[in-house]
């Protein structure tokens, strides 16, 4: 069978069975991605279990969709981005009376920078996704917040350096 046909045959069903388990729009998602994959990967499709195939890595891209969305409403919580749902200043959780004093005088956003990367091991790709960015401004973000971070840690070592020396 070719790839029309498949997605002709088995398209309305695999679509209803998305929504079944999700809103229309992540459904609608997840089915697009699934038939992306199922385009790459039209060798590794089992001749005769065609939908069971698709509907298989439709649940799966829903369960990714999932994690992703907990994932990232954690994130949120943690950063204190929706301050009405947790209210936690990633700064309260740092037993270091200096480290902490030095990442609170950082804005939110370059605290959000040192925090992603630092705390949480995350690639600058990866942390501006989180964020919504792209990598270059996550860089630059990042970058900006750890030369501040630096000059609050030795405030009198900054001053006495030259400024190309510091960053």
């Amino acid at each position: 069978m070719d790839f029309e046909d498949l997605y002709r045959t088995t398209y309305p069903r695999v679509l209803a069975y998305a929504r079944s388990m999700a809103s229309r729009e992540d459904a609608d998602d997840a089915v697009a991605e699934a038939y992306a994959i199922a385009w790459r990967r039209k060798r590794d499709i089992p001749r005769g279990a065609e939908l069971g195939w698709l509907i298989g890595v439709t649940r799966r891209v829903l369960a990714n969709t999932r994690r992703s969305g907990r994932r990232a409403g954690a994130l949120h919580a943690l950063l204190d981005l929706q301050p009405k749902v947790v209210g936690i200043d990633p700064a309260d959780r740092i037993d270091d009376g200096e480290l902490r004093e030095a990442l609170l005088t950082l804005s939110p956003l370059d605290r959000e920078a040192v925090v992603l990367t630092a705390w949480f091991d995350l690639s600058s790709a990866d942390a501006a996704r989180a964020l919504g960015i792209t990598p270059a401004a996550f860089r630059m973000r990042s970058a900006r917040a750890r030369r501040r971070l630096r000059a609050a840690l030795t405030p009198t070592a900054s001053k006495e350096q030259p400024r190309w020396e510091t960053l």
